[in-house]
């Protein structure tokens, strides 16, 4: 008769399955836990922030809004109205260009750093607006710039500067051209 009042059995008989299975599963979801860290900080880096970001397009649209930056501010818009039309035309001039030298990167790298393509259709929106508004200007009209709105009703320029994060704002000499009227060129 046994010591006590209790019946004591072996333990049940582990099938090789099961000792898999208890030494895979913990290294499973450690594995599961590092790739879903890995993932998220890979997508984080892939422009879910809507800024331009990759050195290569970041360096060509420096360049090229360096360019279109330094020519605008050199544009006064003075003198008779056909000439005050001609400044703001040779402005808007200077924003085409630098989209064209920003779209000689390609389709392909022009898709990689996801805002590119609308922050160009912004500055597209932008320069077609001054066309319109130039001819006004040569026509007598002195109304200010009517600057594009995006779906919300909010000016684009706020999400051009915003994507482009310091580094190519909008001048404001394209919004207001007599902005710069004080200034000795």
């Amino acid at each position: 008769m046994p010591p006590s009042d209790e019946w004591r059995f072996a333990p049940p008989p582990v099938g090789r399955r099961w000792r898999w299975f208890a030494v895979l599963a913990p290294l499973l979801a450690v594995a599961l836990v590092v790739g879903s860290g890995a993932w998220l900080v890979a997508s984080d880096r892939a422009d879910a922030r809507g800024y331009l970001d990759d050195p290569d397009v970041t360096s060509a649209v420096s360049r090229a809004c360096g360019l279109m930056t330094s020519t605008v501010s050199r544009l006064r818009v003075a003198g008779p109205l056909p000439l005050q039309e001609a400044v703001l035309d040779d402005q808007t001039q200077a924003i085409e260009e630098m989209i064209d030298q920003i779209e000689e990167l390609g389709p392909q790298r022009l898709a990689a750093d996801r805002p590119l393509e609308a922050w160009l259709a912004d500055w597209g929106r932008l320069a077609d607006a001054r066309e319109d508004w130039s001819r006004r200007v040569g026509d007598g009209s002195d109304e200010t710039l009517p600057v594009p709105v995006d779906e919300d009703g909010r000016p684009i320029v706020e999400r051009m500067d915003r994507a482009a994060d310091g580094w190519c704002r909008v001048p404001v000499v394209l919004l207001d051209p007599r902005a710069g009227e004080d200034i000795d060129v």
